[in-house]
């Protein structure tokens, strides 16, 4: 093989190399990213549970506290999915706040269930994938 011929070969195993590099990052970012929204989702249950009810301190934090990891994660997640597939997660975490404040109970839970729902789902479609080194 000549000079060039390596050079070739070496410049697309690099390439490749880099291009699987940024897959596995971001597959690790929207799992850490969805998983995170997931454990926020049962701990609010926990709470509502062990409180009986929405309307409380804990689950009031739990859910500002969702909404804050959410909106840090939702940035970054932009730069790699269209942006309106994932807003509305963030839709629906605000619409928590409102059912807490409006004392829903039943919305409130439905919500939270679309929230997992969401997350489900959304761990299907996003992430690393042989079609996206491609």
């Amino acid at each position: 093989m000549t000079k060039v011929g390596w050079f070739k070969l070496i410049s697309l195993i690099a390439i490749v190399g880099v291009l699987i590099a940024i897959c596995v990052v971001e597959d690790r970012l929207v799992i850490n990213s969805l998983s995170n929204v997931k454990d926020y989702c049962y701990d609010i249950e926990v709470a509502i549970e062990k409180n009986g009810g929405i309307v409380n301190g804990e689950v009031a934090s739990l859910v500002d506290n969702m909404e804050y990891s959410w909106k840090q994660d939702e940035s970054s997640l932009c730069f790699m999915v269209n942006h309106k597939s994932i807003e509305a997660l963030g839709i629906e975490i605000v619409r928590l706040k409102t059912y807490i404040n409006e004392e829903e109970d039943v919305e409130f839970l439905t919500s939270l269930e679309i929230i997992k729902s969401y997350v489900e789902t959304f761990q299907h479609f996003m992430g690393a994938s042989f079609h996206n080194i491609l």
